[in-house]
């Protein structure tokens, strides 16, 4: 029966996402207190560096990887269930990352205040 390996890469792939995910978020956490400490030397957040964007590129293959399988539970076809999965995946990640971007610089041009969301 292909069920239990199937359950068994769904919860490696979920384990290995979330600790990439993890692993992203105390990179950039770093950088951006990185450049707190140094704001009038540095102009711009750097968290396009060779560890923050391994570890987004590897959460990315296993977000992908998570849900090519959980489609493949509803035995929908192995090809369609990853074509969904990498067209899904994929276009949203990039421009996940783009956003993020955005949103530092917006960061370092105004503080905190100019990304807060919760405006009254």
């Amino acid at each position: 029966m292909v069920l239990p390996a199937l359950s068994a890469a769904i919860m490696i792939t979920t384990f290995f996402a979330i600790a990439t995910g993890f692993i992203f978020k105390d990179v950039l956490e770093y950088q951006v207190d990185y450049w707190y400490a140094n704001r009038e030397t540095q102009d711009r957040i750097n968290y396009r560096t060779a560890s923050g964007t391994l570890a987004y590129i590897l959460m990315t293959i296993f977000l992908t990887l998570f849900m090519g399988e959980c489609l493949s539970v509803f035995q929908i076809g192995a090809l369609f269930a990853w074509g969904i999965a990498v067209i899904t995946v994929i276009p949203t990640t990039v421009l996940i990352w783009l956003q993020l971007g955005s949103m530092l610089e917006l960061l370092v041009r105004g503080g905190s205040a100019a990304i807060d969301l919760d405006v009254g």
